[in-house]
């Protein structure tokens, strides 16, 4: 199963020229990843999971809807955390991508795409590292 996610995470980063990106667990723990050496896989998914939980609190204190996606906008750099929950095993994982900031709304679309590509991918193998 990791290897299929890494197949997955793989095409992602070829494709979006992503430096990194990676499922994990809601707490943090990485389950597969592909990314560029000086990347720290860990910290990833620590800061994904914070991020996450900072949404899951905003949500319940604004009483907002679900949480979908997330997207932190620097001058150069994006970071992506897409929520993939399991509804019938109660628990989520993340996807968590490091890029770089798109130069055009298409671009921008273009990512959009590719991680619902990923997440559609990989929602098999998810669900079934989930029942374990």
């Amino acid at each position: 199963m990791v290897s299929k996610l890494e197949m997955v995470l793989k095409e992602l980063n070829t494709n979006g020229n992503f430096r990194a990106s990676l499922f994990s667990t809601g707490t943090g723990l990485v389950l597969a990843s592909q990314k560029s050496e000086e990347i720290d896989e860990r910290v990833v998914a620590a800061m994904s999971s914070l991020l996450s939980d900072s949404a899951y609190k905003a949500r319940e204190e604004l009483s907002l809807s679900n949480l979908s996606s997330m997207k932190i906008k620097f001058e150069e750099d994006l970071i992506i955390m897409e929520n993939i929950p399991m509804p019938q095993e109660d628990n989520q994982f993340l996807l968590a991508i490091l890029a770089r900031a798109p130069d055009s709304d298409e671009v921008e679309k273009y990512y959009d795409d590719l991680i619902a590509w990923a997440v559609d991918n990989a929602r098999e193998d998810l669900r079934k590292l989930s029942s374990i």
